[in-house]
């Protein structure tokens, strides 16, 4: 399974411009989750949110990385996971807010993450076969 995101217009195709403030991550469960979006450099200090790290390729976005923010209220996103989510490439933070409760917030992003850990298996097995492939050929 590869995780899945899409824009909220596709629900509500009235209104063009959510499509940039608003998309849904699909986590392995088949649940969809939705997400407010944020350039990197303009995440807001969201203590224990969960994240999708994203990739924008024009109209396209990838999924790079999930977790959550510290819990802690320091004023601003740390600069260390900005840092870290710089250097896996990402461009936008995709924010989940409505995880009521820690236990909540933490079993989304489980979701999340095993749909990002099912890419990662996915993308193995396909290199394995490549290299297999390869070793016959040469």
């Amino acid at each position: 399974m590869l995780i899945q995101g899409f824009p909220i217009s596709l629900d509500l195709p009235s209104d063009p411009e959510l499509q940039d403030r608003f998309w849904y991550w699909q986590g392995a469960s088949g649940r969809k989750y939705i997400h407010s979006v944020y350039a990197l450099e303009h995440c807001p200090p969201l203590p224990g949110a969960v994240y999708v790290g994203v990739r924008r390729q024009g109209p396209l976005r990838t999924a790079v990385c999930t977790g959550r923010f510290t819990p802690y209220w320091d004023g601003a996103v740390s600069s260390h996971e900005l840092a870290c989510l710089a250097g896996q490439g990402v461009d936008e933070v995709h924010v989940h807010l409505l995880a009521k409760a820690p236990g909540q917030a933490e079993a989304v992003l489980a979701d999340l993450k095993d749909a990002m850990l099912d890419v990662t298996e996915d993308f193995g097995s396909l290199r394995q076969e490549a290299a297999t492939h390869l070793a016959r050929v040469a």
